[in-house]
């Protein structure tokens, strides 16, 4: 589906009226930004949800802004809608103190083969016409850089990044890399700081603690019914494959190690500049989805959030599995050694998460058409392994579609 088409669709189906009090089902980053985005349009909410955020599949991801596993056109736009409140919060000293919810990290993404331009088109002034690099890395304020990994490694003589030295990444065959600035989101410090915002600064009823999911679209129009709200925004991820039974929405199954970020030791080349013996001081987000350190299924990467490192990682659909299994926690420390962590010499991980990204072929993010139910209901779910990245642009467009306002 075209862009064009999901504007007629969206315009076609837009709510005559503003509801007069909104029920959002589900408490993870987009149910969340979801319900605040109403806050800010005076739109009363209600917020539910059976478990807190913390036991989310928002609170154990990595927080790295950057599109993966989405392949909806409309994600460059909700990425860049997202980059824009990101930065805006990352500046802020008073909301985001000590980092406290953004980091801006450098970000690094370890090829085989060249992706971008060749060295003729380099030096004209059409670099990105050559290139096969998706819209958002055009953006101006992320720095985007497509760059051998010689130019890496000298580039690195001044920016003195944690990461694997250049015969370390010649061996195993990365011939190039992306680089770019991230923000990146420390993900259970952002929800709380969602929950604070809609139940403390705007005063709007929220219990994220129910223990009692809504097994049906009945049950969940009961509540509304009882709460006075005219309208649902079902924000419920995988939960929505039973709560609405789409057949298309699958299970993305992710699992992490998470090391202590003060005390995990660093491999020698890592931290040490070979040439001038200056250390490496800085750290950054490492990712690679091509072998021999990742894959596509297994991709590695190294994501400093918050306090903690975090390792991984699988992209494993239609498998439901909630524990880490041997031989993935075998190459989940690999990873980590591989990206830069000395596994043999750190404390172990201080944590481990397994979740479940709600993948389907296009998001959902439009009105229920093909349920009869009394209230209308508005689906926000199916964002794959780009929740963080598009969790505010998706909450506009959902909004902005109930008010019948233009994206």
């Amino acid at each position: 589906m075209t862009m064009a088409s999901f504007a007629r669709r969206a315009a076609s189906t837009a709510t005559a009226a503003a509801p007069s009090k909104v029920l959002v089902v589900g408490a993870g980053a987009i149910g969340l930004r979801t319900a605040l985005e109403f806050c800010l349009q005076k739109v009363p909410v209600v917020v539910r949800a059976p478990e807190h955020p913390r036991h989310s599949c928002s609170a154990g991801a990595g927080g790295f802004w950057m599109p993966f596993k989405c392949d909806d056109p409309r994600i460059d736009q909700w990425a860049l809608t997202t980059l824009d409140d990101l930065l805006d919060l990352a500046a802020s000293d008073s909301k985001n103190k000590n980092k406290e919810l953004v980091e801006i990290l450098p970000a690094i993404a370890l090829y085989r083969e060249n992706s971008g331009p060749s060295v003729e088109s380099m030096t004209t002034n059409e670099y990105f016409k050559f290139a096969h690099f998706p819209d958002w890395t055009k953006d101006p304020r992320i720095e985007f850089q497509h760059l051998t990994v010689e130019m890496l490694s000298w580039q690195n003589s001044a920016y003195r990044l944690k990461i694997p030295p250049l015969s370390e990444l010649k061996n195993a065959g990365y011939l190039y890399a992306w680089m770019f600035k991230s923000p990146i989101c420390n993900a259970p410090n952002m929800l709380d700081y969602y929950i604070n915002e809609i139940s403390e600064t705007h005063k709007m009823d929220l219990d994220v603690e129910t223990n009692e999911p809504y097994e049906s679209l009945e049950h969940m129009q009961e509540s509304a019914r009882s709460l006075g709200c005219d309208l649902i925004v079902n924000c419920t991820g995988m939960g929505a494959r039973e709560l609405v039974n789409d057949t298309e929405l699958v299970p993305g199954r992710g699992a992490v190690l998470q090391f202590d970020r003060k005390t995990s030791e660093r491999r020698v080349p890592v931290i040490m500049e070979t040439e001038s013996g200056a250390p490496n001081l800085h750290d950054a987000v490492i990712t690679c989805s091509f072998e021999p350190w990742g894959s596509a299924t297994h991709p590695a990467y190294l994501i400093p959030r918050g306090d903690k490192i975090v390792v991984g990682g699988t992209v494993l659909e239609g498998d439901e599995e909630p524990n880490i299994r041997p031989e993935e926690r075998e190459k989940l420390f690999q990873n980590a050694e591989w990206l830069g962590i000395d596994v043999q010499n750190s404390p172990p991980p201080v944590g481990e998460w397994v979740g479940f990204r709600p993948v389907r072929p296009l998001i959902k993010c439009e009105f229920d058409d093909t349920n009869d139910t009394s209230i209308p209901i508005f689906h926000n779910y199916g964002h794959g392994g780009s929740g963080w990245t598009v969790h505010v642009g998706a909450a506009k467009e959902c909004v902005n579609q109930v008010l019948g306002k233009k994206s």
